[in-house]
């Protein structure tokens, strides 16, 4: 069954999420509870939390997996895999002096809220957060395959992040 909620619901759920992707904290707790239901009516998941039901099914918060998603879709628009202007959507630091990789973003400051929560503007602080290698970006599929394994890493710095840019609100469940 998780299976098929993987291959039937999770695409929908994800579609175009980068354009969608939901930054209120009611807005991202709707998303989630579909995988939330889902999890509790499997049979012997029910007693559990939430948090030990994806851990057992080997499943990711939708939030994180749409934070992967925007940052795959970065990858391709700053290394010219789409056919997108880097320049149109981001502004890129020419010389970087600081810790980190040489592929940092600057923040804009947006003055309207619909532009706050933007995904050029939202993924800015996450991207500049990540321990990116030179032999992580010499494709997609690496960039991906290292960014995966990152998953924890991730909902730290999406915590650390909301201090800075105002985006997606993380959720951690506790309850079930």
């Amino acid at each position: 069954m998780t299976r098929a909620f993987v291959v039937y619901v999770h695409p929908l759920l994800e579609y175009t999420s980068c354009v969608w992707s939901p930054y209120t904290l009611q807005d991202i707790k709707r998303v989630e509870s579909v995988q939330r239901r889902f999890t509790k009516r499997l049979p012997g998941m029910s007693h559990l939390k939430y948090t030990a039901r994806q851990k057992s099914l080997g499943l990711e918060t939708l939030e994180l997996r749409r934070w992967h998603h925007d940052l795959v879709l970065t990858y391709k628009i700053m290394f010219g895999k789409l056919d997108t202007d880097c320049m149109d959507m981001f502004t890129v630091r020419s010389q970087s002096i600081t810790r980190g990789h040489q592929w940092k973003l600057f923040a804009n400051h947006c003055h309207v809220d619909a532009k706050k929560h933007f995904f050029c503007e939202c993924v800015v602080a996450v991207w500049n957060s990540l321990p990116i290698l030179a032999d992580n970006l010499k494709s997609i599929a690496s960039f991906y395959c290292a960014t995966a394994m990152l998953s924890t890493v991730y909902a730290v710095v999406v915590c650390l992040c909301v201090c800075v840019c105002v985006c997606h609100t993380p959720v951690l469940y506790q309850n079930g």
